[in-house]
């Protein structure tokens, strides 16, 4: 369709401009026959010159390929695979011998600034060997004398030296968030490190530019969001961050039972943490702490996003995890936390509020931590009948406690809870299920 109103306004244009060429600059096209000879159809639809390799008689190099920068249209780049791109050089690299520099606010393929290839010397031609004597004067029928010894030869010439200079490129630095740049430097929307302003450079998604306080800089959207538990503390020591947001004590999970999924988690410091006996059992980006049982341990450690050396990773609370899709999109089981997919260690799951009492629990069980547990006050001997994990009777701290419930060893301790005076452990323990270990 695009090909037959072209044919039509170009006949139009026969009948009303005489004498004016056919094809303009920049006539629509859908393929090379399209064009003139000496032009192609580039991939944006439009008839464009064959670029050619210099001086009169050069061969016509393929549609869209370029030796130099100069060869490119107006925001395009000449890439390391010898062909126009659209976007800067961070992206495509630069044809060689030219290397990507930041130049102010932008990325350009320049040759070399400092320094030169080496010098190289010719060496020195050889002496041209003498000739030899001639006996001249001598009597007649008298034999020719001999010939004079051939001169020496002269001396090769010292090669030249020089040294080569030091490539003066800019590396990308790529970034997740605002934080991994350097002060003065802007993490842009294409995850890139950038000096300049956020005003006129933008955010990385998950942030915007603010200018309420000058300078302008680029904020969080949501002001409860959070990468790492130090970013809670001006809210309280005991709260954190979970699934990228401040989350208070009364809503962290305080035993295993009020997680998602109990039989595959454990509750560390109030956060809902894979358990492990193996380095396989652990999420992605994530081992496994055989000294707790839980997948704490990032598989590679970070201070900045571009510690991880990857464009499509990015650094989140210290460990390297891969970057968030389309939308701030991760595979199930895993969260968008700035720009980076962290296992989804959500809020506990919580089923009453009133502790102590049957509350939204079913008769015989009561309401502690938000979760219901049978009570066992009466009749101690009533949770052996219960599944493992549930088939202690033991006494728990709680508002108003202590409570008498079935429960085990291994969970409901007293040692530290998120919402009591015993927050946290001592001694460098960490508070696993409500014990300090």
């Amino acid at each position: 369709m695009k090909r037959i109103v072209a044919f039509s306004l170009l006949a139009l244009s026969g009948f009303t401009l005489a004498g004016c060429p056919i094809y303009p600059r920049e006539t629509e096209c859908l393929d090379d026959y399209d064009c003139p000879s000496s032009y192609y159809c580039t991939d944006r639809g439009y008839c464009a010159r064959l670029p050619s390799n210099g001086g009169s008689g050069g061969t016509a190099q393929a549609p869209g390929t370029c030796d130099t920068p100069a060869e490119c249209r107006v925001n395009e780049t000449c890439g390391a695979d010898k062909r126009c791109h659209v976007g800067d050089c961070s992206f495509h690299g630069c044809v060689a011998p030219y290397q990507c520099i930041l130049d102010g606010y932008s990325y350009t393929c320049e040759l070399p600034r400092d320094g030169g290839t080496g010098g190289s010397g010719t060496g020195g031609s050889g002496g041209t060997s003498g000739g030899g004597g001639t006996n001249a004067g001598g009597s007649a029928g008298a034999d020719a004398g001999d010939g004079g010894t051939g001169g020496q030869g002269g001396e090769a010439g010292t090669a030249g030296s020089g040294t080569g200079g030091a490539a003066d490129a800019a590396t990308p630095v790529h970034c997740g968030n605002p934080n991994d740049c350097s002060v003065g430097q802007v993490c842009t929307p294409e995850g890139l490190c950038k000096p300049g302003s956020c005003v006129d450079l933008g955010c990385i998604d998950g942030y915007h530019c603010s200018s309420t306080t000058p300078p302008a800089e680029c904020v969080a959207n949501n002001s409860a969001s959070c990468i790492g538990d130090a970013d809670c503390q001006s809210l309280g020591d005991t709260y954190r961050c979970i699934a990228g947001l401040c989350t208070a004590p009364a809503d962290q999970c305080v035993d295993k039972t009020q997680c998602p999924h109990p039989t595959t988690q454990n509750c560390v410091e109030g956060k809902c943490v894979t358990s492990c006996q193996t380095d396989n059992d652990c999420p992605a980006a994530f081992k496994c702490d055989t000294t707790y049982g839980v997948c704490t341990v990032p598989a590679t450690t970070c201070t900045t996003t571009n510690d991880c050396g990857s464009a499509t990773v990015v650094c989140v609370d210290g460990a390297c995890v891969d970057k968030c899709g389309a939308g701030g999109s991760c595979a199930p089981g895993f969260v968008c936390v700035a720009n980076g997919c962290v296992p989804d260690n959500s809020p506990a799951e919580f089923v009453c509020s009133v502790e102590g009492q049957q509350d939204a629990c079913q008769s015989g069980s009561i309401c502690l931590h938000h979760s219901c547990y049978i009570t066992c006050t009466l009749s101690p001997d009533s949770c052996a009948f219960n599944p493992p994990g549930l088939d202690v009777c033991k006494q728990v701290s709680a508002t108003g406690g202590p409570y008498t419930v079935c429960g085990s060893n291994s969970n409901l301790g007293n040692e530290c809870d998120p919402t009591s005076s015993t927050s946290s452990c001592s001694g460098g323990k960490v508070c696993i299920d409500g014990y300090c270990r």
